[in-house]
C-alpha cells in the first residue's frame, strides 16, 4: 500500500480518491530535447568503485594500535600484551617444570593423572566426521564475523560505557583523539582498513559490514544450534560434560603437565586432558614422559 504526501495529508492510493485529494498537474517547462539531452550523458554503472571518491571523497586515514584508557588521561596500547604474555608463560613454563620436580606434585598427578577413570561410552572413541565439519564452518564463519566486526568499529573507532558517544569520553579507541575542530563529522572519524582485514574493506562502508556480519551471524548459529542436537542426540556429550569433581584435581595436573612440557602420551598419539577417554596408566605407575 503507497501512501503519498499532500500538503499535510497523507492519501492511500489503493483507496478510492476524489479529485479534490490530487494535487493539480502542472505544465513542464522542460522540453522533450531536453530530456534527450541528459539521457544521452548518462553512463553505465561499472562493477569496480573508486575508493578516492567512495564516501564523499573523505581522505583515507589509517587507525592506530588499540589502547584502553587508564584513569583519565593516560592509555594503555594492547600490543604491550604481547611481550608480556610471553614473558609471564616463560615463567610459568620454568615454575611448572620446579613443580614436576617435587616429590608432593608427583604424588598428586599420579592420583589425578588428568584422565577419566571410566571407559569411555561405547561409540565415542576418535571424532565422527560431522564434528571436523561442522569445526570448520566454525571457523569459516568466524572468520567473516570478524572481519565484518572491524569493519563496523573503523566506522566509528571508538567505545564508551554510555549511549552518548561524548568526545573524550570513550574507555577504547583504535583512532586519535578527536580534535578540537567543532565541524568534526562522523564520516571523518572513521578509519580505513586493507582488504584482507576489513569486510568489505571499505571506508566508511557500516551498512554492507553489517549486512555481512548479522548474515553469517545467523549462520554461525544455525551450526552451532545442529552441533548441539548432534552432540546430545549422539551421547557424545559425555565427552564434554564432566561427571565426577575429580574434574577440577585432573584439570590442574593437566595444566602443569602441559605447561612443564611433559605431557602424559596416549596410545592415540595426543596428551590426555581431563575430558579424555579412559586412562593409559594405573594410577601407581610413575607418568611416562615424552622421548
Amino acid at each position: 500500500m503507497a501512501l503519498y504526501g499532500v500538503g499535510c495529508r497523507v492519501v492511500d492510493s489503493d483507496a478510492h480518491a476524489s479529485s479534490e485529494d490530487l494535487p493539480a498537474s502542472r505544465r513542464s517547462g522542460v522540453s522533450a530535447d531536453v530530456v534527450r539531452s541528459y539521457r544521452y550523458q548518462l553512463t553505465l554503472g561499472e562493477d569496480v568503485i573508486d575508493t578516492a571518491t567512495w564516501a564523499g571523497s573523505v581522505p583515507q586515514v589509517n587507525g592506530i594500535a588499540p589502547r584502553v584508557r587508564v584513569g583519565r588521561a593516560k592509555w594503555f596500547n594492547l600490543l604491550w600484551l604481547l611481550p608480556i604474555g610471553f614473558l609471564l608463560l616463560i615463567i610459568a613454563i620454568a615454575v611448572a617444570k620446579g613443580l614436576r620436580g617435587d616429590a608432593f606434585m608427583q604424588r598428586f598427578i599420579r592420583r589425578y593423572p588428568g584422565t577419566d577413570l571410566a571407559s569411555p561410552p561405547a561409540g565415542t572413541v576418535g571424532f565422527p566426521a560431522w564434528v571436523d565439519v561442522q569445526h570448520f564452518f566454525n571457523l569459516f564463519f568466524m572468520i567473516f564475523i570478524i572481519r565484518a566486526g572491524i569493519q563496523i568499529l573503523s566506522d566509528h573507532p571508538r567505545l564508551y560505557w554510555t549511549r552518548h558517544s561524548t568526545p573524550g569520553r570513550d574507555w577504547f579507541r583504535i583512532r586519535r583523539p578527536v580534535p578540537e575542530d567543532p565541524l568534526w563529522t562522523a564520516k571523518q572519524d572513521s578509519i580505513s582498513l586493507p582488504g584482507q582485514v576489513g569486510l568489505p574493506g571499505l571506508r566508511h562502508s557500516i551498512g554492507l559490514a553489517r549486512w555481512w556480519h548479522l548474515g553469517v551471524d545467523a549462520l554461525w548459529l544455525l551450526n552451532g544450534v545442529v552441533f548441539y542436537v548432534l552432540l546430545f542426540a549422539t551421547g557424545r556429550w559425555q565427552r564434554l560434560v564432566p561427571t565426577s569433581w575429580n574434574v577440577f584435581p585432573d584439570s590442574l595436573s593437566t595444566l602443569v603437565q602441559y605447561l612443564s612440557l611433559n605431557c602424559r602420551p596416549t596410545t592415540a598419539g595426543w596428551p590426555t586432558t581431563a575430558f579424555s577417554s579412559s586412562r593409559t596408566s594405573s594410577p601407581s605407575s610413575s607418568p611416562p614422559r615424552w622421548r
